[in-house]
């Protein structure tokens, strides 16, 4: 997901400043960062709690882990993940099926 910092020289003059810049770092965004940046905090979660993210989505869900405020960004987090996933995939499938063969 991009960021955008601001600083005091930065900072945008008017709302419809901001609106234009919001705009324009959503134009150059990919579902392919977006992917990047929750598995890399899936990994961070699964590295700092000894455990893959789909056994602890399922023990969080069936209540076993407690009510952690980590517990709840890092269902949240996977959750997304499962999603861009599933977007991807179903975008890939799509690609194949109606890609036309490359000609020479």
């Amino acid at each position: 997901m991009p960021r955008i910092t601001f600083t005091q020289e930065t900072l945008p003059e008017s709302g419809e400043a901001l609106v234009q810049l919001l705009r324009e770092t959503l134009a150059r965004a990919s579902p392919l960062d977006d992917f990047v940046e929750v598995v890399k905090a899936l990994a961070y979660f699964e590295q700092q709690y000894g455990m893959d993210s789909p056994t602890f989505f399922a023990r969080f869900e069936r209540g076993e882990l407690g009510d952690r405020p980590d517990f709840f960004r890092w269902a949240g987090q996977y959750q997304i993940y499962c999603e861009i996933k599933q977007s991807l995939e179903t975008t890939l499938n799509l690609l194949e099926q109606y890609a036309l063969p490359a000609t020479r």
